[in-house]
């Protein structure tokens, strides 16, 4: 056995390794977070994928082959799934995300089921590949659009570094088997692409075992109206919290595009101490929900109101510092179940 191939082997076995670590972590958190159930797939196909994605550790694993494949083929998929869950505000599971999963599946059985260097067999790994790289994309897209309203100063981090090392990096991968689709792997590509595996890894899971409150937000249970004399409030931070209620109290909540970092400035304090007030102390995992559990109390109340009966629903929305009328109306029907207008007629009729 060649030294690159010893190599391989280790790097491989060590990101199996972790990979398994990673899953544990994200155990911990799958009672009471989606994308922590997500992360344990995403993990266990990172598991299977190293192993396989080596010719020299599938040819020793025989017969498993089939069973790994299982997990390691939809790798990407289980990442776009995790990724969309965790950064995602407005995630929902929807049948529609199984669309990928699809895909990927006939790419995958294409690229098995016809000789190496069949047309149809390149086509579909080329297919299969760039189903990959357009995930892992929209995942950095995800993972920095919503950087400024989220609340939990840990995964706020996590963020750029997610964008920066695990999709571009993924990215990277996939172009690499894009490129030699069909001139077949280089040596050295297999020990490199193993060592970036277990890089990769090794920072995900040393970042969640270092992490000092949790990545998903999962164990900071949901309190809203708790007020300034919430438990987890410190003393010195109680009058702020007055402060900012008395601000929300005042309408500031009505300011169009109004930030945390606005807000601050405002309340005349640091940000990511109001952004530890707002997440630790009252129990909001991003600044739109904040805003949201303002506005929408409003909004509902404008809504029954008879004196209000003419007004537009856009009016109400623009008043209330939604820049046009899709964001408002997505936020209410989460909130609420219905759509502002089915949610007027009904209280106006009772």
């Amino acid at each position: 056995m060649s030294t690159i191939e010893i190599l391989d082997i280790l790097a491989r076995g060590g990101t199996f390794a972790l990979a398994v670590m990673l899953g544990l972590l994200f155990l911990r958190d799958a009672r009471h977070s989606l994308a922590a159930r997500l992360g344990i797939l995403f993990a266990t196909g990172v598991a299977c994928y190293a192993l396989l994605s080596s010719d020299t550790v599938a040819a020793v694993l025989g017969p498993f082959d089939p069973v790994l494949n299982v997990f390691a083929v939809p790798t990407g998929v289980f990442f776009w799934w995790f990724a969309t869950a965790l950064f995602d505000t407005g995630f929902r599971w929807r049948m529609w995300r199984l669309l990928p999963m699809l895909a990927v599946v006939l790419c995958a059985a294409g690229n098995f089921l016809s000789p190496g260097d069949s047309l149809f067999a390149i086509i579909s790994a080329s297919g299969w590949q760039i189903i990959n790289i357009s995930m892992m994309g929209h995942a950095a897209i995800l993972a920095l659009r919503d950087w400024g309203d989220d609340l939990i100063e840990p995964r706020r981090k996590f963020r750029i570094a997610f964008a920066i090392l695990v999709a571009l990096l993924g990215i990277a991968i996939s172009a690499l088997e894009l490129r030699y689709a069909r001139a077949g792997f280089p040596d050295w590509v297999f020990p490199a692409h193993g060592f970036t595996l277990f890089i990769l890894a090794m920072g995900f899971t040393g970042w969640l075992v270092a992490t000092p409150t949790d990545l998903f937000g999962a164990r900071n249970t949901y309190r809203r109206g708790t007020g300034a004399d919430a438990r987890d409030l410190s003393p010195e931070n109680r009058p702020l919290a007055r402060r900012l209620e008395a601000a929300m109290a005042e309408g500031l909540y009505r300011e169009p595009g109004l930030t945390v970092g606005s807000l601050a400035e405002h309340l005349g304090t640091r940000e990511h101490r109001l952004r530890r007030i707002i997440n630790r102390g009252l129990g909001y995992r991003n600044f739109s929900a904040f805003l949201n559990a303002h506005r929408l109390e409003e909004a509902k109340r404008l809504l029954a109101d008879p004196d209000r009966a003419h007004d537009q629903v856009l009016t109400i929305a623009l008043d209330l510092g939604y820049g046009s009328i899709a964001p408002f109306n997505r936020a209410f029907r989460a909130e609420t179940g219905t759509t502002p207008t089915a949610f007027r007629r009904d209280a106006l009729s009772g």
